[in-house]
């Protein structure tokens, strides 16, 4: 346990991660995609910069609950989260899955091609996924594309709908096909071992 009671990823996670994402022919090191704490500056400077930030300069970004947050030195970050399950809490939206809070990408490399990679670390690090799969919010009108969600969109991610509030799109992906890719309007497969 770090000082504020988070658990910190051990040299096992990181490397089950580095060997998920090394499957994947990324174009960029595998080691280079690490697990992180809540409270690592380097995502959170980048959270800074994403339009979901609540309080700019905040030492964390992620909800309390399970999260998987992932760092990626060329100049990204990706948070996963949903309530302990052994908490009895469910989620705003009364959804069971593992929800993507915060995905900021600076670097170079495909947004989509890091979703992919994300969801192949979720496998590697989380223990199941409720009957919703991966699911993640994307505030149309925040964002620069006239395509909201594409790069999700490209990663196999389908549109399942709108907030409450009506101002962002609910995009969703069966846990089962984490990792699996969107080529010619289908979904292409990934074999598991």
């Amino acid at each position: 346990m770090s000082a504020h009671n988070e658990p910190t990823a051990d040299s096992s996670d990181e490397r089950l991660i580095a060997e998920c994402v090394a499957t994947l022919d990324l174009g960029f090191d595998a080691t280079e995609w690490l697990r992180v704490g809540k409270f690592d500056s380097r995502t959170a400077a980048l959270a800074d910069r994403h339009y979901s930030r609540r309080k700019v300069g905040s030492p964390q970004f992620m909800p309390p609950g399970q999260t998987i947050i992932l760092w990626c030195e060329m100049g990204a970050v990706f948070g996963w989260w949903r309530p302990h399950p052994a908490s009895g809490l469910q989620s705003m939206n009364g959804l069971d899955g593992w929800t993507c809070t915060i995905f900021r990408n600076e670097s170079p490399l495909l947004s989509s091609e890091l979703v992919l990679a994300a969801e192949r670390a979720l496998v590697a690090a989380a223990d199941g996924c409720g009957p919703d799969g991966m699911l993640t919010y994307v505030w149309d009108s925040k964002v620069k594309s006239t395509n909201p969600g594409y790069c999700f969109k490209r990663a196999g991610w389908k549109v399942r709908g709108r907030s409450a509030d009506g101002r962002k799109t609910l995009l969703g992906k069966p846990f089962e096909l984490a990792g699996a890719a969107l080529t010619d309007g289908t979904v292409s497969g990934i074999e598991r071992t």
